[in-house]
């Protein structure tokens, strides 16, 4: 029997979750192949409602099936009493989200990929670090509302790592789909490296600045925080009843989608929501929050299509896709006398609450006149993530897929940059 019809039995409504992906991952170090590792993790995941309270449970094999039902069921008594149903039948549109080369999971072909990024680090440096991985599978979602939805997908990522000298330089690419040339993204990384040759500190002093895609997603992975409906009703967010008022620079615009292509392509959220295309900030004004159906209910909204699973054995919860800013009519190419930075850490000691953060910059270019650069290090960079997006100086006009992000550059005035001398 269905972990579905054992459900229903006991429940007032019900949904489950499958969720089969398997994985095949290669690494290169050290002057050779370290590492081939195939993995493969299936799990179900469980909700019911009973008396109006909402239950969770999950378990990986069907052996397990009656123990969900059992422990949703405990769980659903012990939780708050919410008007609240599971959502009803859908309508999905065609997404393509899986590639057949992914598909496969060749051994050699996961080793070929990696050895043309390889190649191109070799070009004007020398390979540290390549990691290639590989997923395919598929999720399915049922309720007890008719709502049913299925869909395989795919996913690539590839990390590259080079060092000439004493210098480091990397890329990273993740997607649905494959890139369009390994070799590029191994030329990158070692590029990035050659070109770090003389670098030196700034003076202490406000700067302008623009951040590369990989800093940017950091950035705005932050600022999500505060867009969360779950962060909003726990009242942690610093955007709460402040719906309709202008946040940041007039210039700024956020979208969520699932649609969009990028890496978290899909035609339906965690619950089995159709994927949609979510304003969250116009022109500088604040419109919107991530909801699911669950977080939506509790604040009396019907608002929903935002819902996400960080693995099959976590409850869902509302939180982002894919984030879209808006690009803006400035010819990147006229742009000078700013630092481009193109990589920092530390983002993950900053505080999410109040919106503050400090992070190292250890690789980064000064950008003179006609695009003329070089290389400056051991920066240390503060702020609050509201001043930041409240301090928009120019957006570019091209947009960039990076991950989950797409965007154009964007660059921000007076931003607060410590030098290694004070």
């Amino acid at each position: 029997m269905s972990l579905l019809s054992l459900a229903k039995a006991s429940a007032d409504e019900a949904e489950s979750y499958l969720s089969d992906f398997s994985t095949l991952t290669v690494e290169y170090a050290h002057g050779c192949f370290r590492e081939k590792k195939f993995s493969h993790e299936r799990g179900h995941a469980l909700r019911v409602i009973k008396n109006s309270r909402l239950g969770f449970s999950y378990c990986n094999s069907e052996d397990g099936f009656q123990k969900a039902v059992d422990a949703a069921m405990h769980s659903a008594a012990l939780s708050p009493e919410v008007k609240y149903s599971f959502p009803g039948a859908q309508k999905y549109e065609y997404l393509r989200t899986k590639s057949w080369d992914i598909e496969k999971l060749e051994e050699k072909f996961a080793m070929e990929c990696a050895q043309q990024a390889v190649e191109g680090i070799l070009e004007h440096a020398e390979p540290t670090r390549v990691s290639l991985s590989l997923s395919f599978g598929k999720e399915e979602i049922e309720n007890t509302n008719g709502l049913s939805a299925s869909m395989d997908g795919s996913f690539c990522s590839i990390y590259t790592e080079a060092k000439k000298g004493n210098l480091f330089g990397f890329s990273f690419y993740s997607s649905t789909f494959l890139p369009k040339d390994f070799k590029k993204l191994g030329e990158e990384a070692a590029i990035m490296a050659k070109e770090m040759e003389g670098a030196k500190s700034l003076p202490t002093g406000k700067y302008e600045v623009c951040f590369s895609p990989y800093c940017l997603s950091q950035l705005a992975e932050f600022l999500m925080f505060h867009l969360s409906s779950e962060n909003k009703r726990r009242g942690v967010s610093k955007l709460s009843g402040r719906q309709g008022e202008k946040i940041f620079s007039d210039t700024l615009s956020i979208r969520d989608s699932l649609k969009a292509n990028a890496a978290n392509l899909w035609p339906f959220d965690a619950e089995g929501v159709a994927a949609k295309d979510i304003s969250l900030v116009r022109d500088g004004v604040l419109e919107d929050f991530l909801y699911d159906t669950y977080t939506a209910a509790r604040l009396g909204s019907w608002r929903e299509g935002n819902c996400c699973r960080s693995a099959y054995s976590a409850p869902p919860a509302p939180s982002h896709s894919n984030i879209i800013m808006g690009k803006g009519d400035y010819p990147e190419h006229a742009a000078s006398h700013y630092i481009y930075i193109e990589s920092f850490h530390g983002m993950h000691t900053s505080n999410s609450i109040s919106g503050e953060f400090g992070v190292e910059v250890d690789i980064a270019f000064f950008i003179k006149d006609k695009g003329e650069k070089f290389p400056v290090t051991n920066l240390l960079l503060t702020g609050n993530i509201f001043n930041l997006f409240n301090s928009i100086s120019r957006i570019g006009d091209t947009q960039a897929t990076w991950n989950n992000l797409i965007a154009p550059k964007i660059w921000f005035k007076d931003v607060q940059v410590v030098g290694s001398k004070g």
